[in-house]
């Protein structure tokens, strides 16, 4: 098996755990509660990375603290606070239709702060973007859920990409110095602590009361999604072209639909589809028009 199959092997694991992960996530959060569900998931993670991290050294300048807490406390446990809380709103293939609008999100803060300059294909495809989303939002999505918490756990599942914008702008550098897996454990412990502001007399409870599809949940949550998918990911990218790699995030929402209506019973309607359509097109013209308008200029 040459290395360029196993490296597109590698990222098509890491696209379909992704996009399973929207179901596994509301299922859990359904199951626990989301306050209970955020608690028992940081908290696993956080059990998990506790070796890789002795493992990868614990050493940081102190420096860098402030930013490795921003990034772990704020950007990370943002990012898990958004969609934990919002999936037990909305159901998992709008969740996952949402998520995909995080690449825009991340162009925008970097434009804010200074590091990259925003361009016109971004603008316009915020622009188409939004306009799926208010289409979305006002049409019959065939959920179980009230219009209310439709916007609510869509507006909490975009904010979770403001949070991810800030885990990714300010994380790299650190990356950058330390390492991958040293910064990825540093991240996914310091979550723990904010976690645990949402422990109560029922978190325990709701665990020993776990089916054993919460437990496998939770495993595909904490240790394939969050790890083994990730490596993949690194693995690919490491072989792969940088627009084959982004490329295939589109698949995400895809996924995320279709394993919403085959295991949770998810309605697709034609709004969802017309909607997922254009967000996923304002993603696609914010993350290449501007290099697809350059091969047009060149030819």
């Amino acid at each position: 098996m040459t290395s360029k199959t196993t490296s597109l092997l590698a990222l098509a694991f890491a696209i379909l755990t992704w996009g399973l992960s929207p179901v596994f996530v509301r299922s859990l959060a359904l199951a626990s509660g989301p306050s209970d569900s955020i608690v028992i998931r940081m908290c696993s993670v956080a059990i998990i990375c506790l070796p890789l991290l002795a493992f990868a050294g614990w050493r940081i300048d102190r420096s860098d603290i402030p930013k490795l807490i921003l990034t772990g406390s704020v950007g990370m446990f943002g990012y898990f606070l958004g969609t934990i809380f919002g999936f037990a709103r909305v159901s998992a293939g709008i969740g996952g239709i949402i998520i995909s609008t995080q690449p825009m999100v991340i162009a925008l803060m970097a434009a804010a702060l200074g590091t990259e300059k925003l361009s016109a294909s971004v603008l316009l495809g915020m622009a188409v973007s939004f306009a799926g989303s208010l289409f979305l939002f006002g049409g019959d999505t065939g959920a179980a859920q009230s219009t209310s918490d439709l916007i609510i756990g869509g507006l909490m599942i975009f904010t979770c990409g403001i949070a991810w914008a800030i885990y990714v702008i300010f994380s790299r550098p650190l990356v950058e110095k330390y390492g991958a897996l040293k910064i990825t454990a540093w991240s996914l412990i310091l979550c723990a602590p904010p976690a645990l502001v949402f422990a109560s007399s029922s978190t325990w409870s709701a665990v020993v009361n776990m089916r054993p599809a919460d437990w496998q949940a939770l495993f595909f949550l904490s240790v394939i999604a969050t790890f083994i998918a990730l490596v993949a990911w690194n693995f690919a990218s490491g072989h792969l072209r940088s627009t084959t790699m982004g490329a295939s995030l589109y698949l995400v929402p895809v996924l995320a639909v279709a394993a919403g209506w085959l295991v949770l019973g998810e309605k697709v309607t034609f709004t969802t589809l017309i909607a997922g359509f254009l967000i996923l097109a304002g993603v696609a013209i914010a993350e290449f028009g501007k290099s697809f308008l350059t091969r047009v200029e060149k030819v």
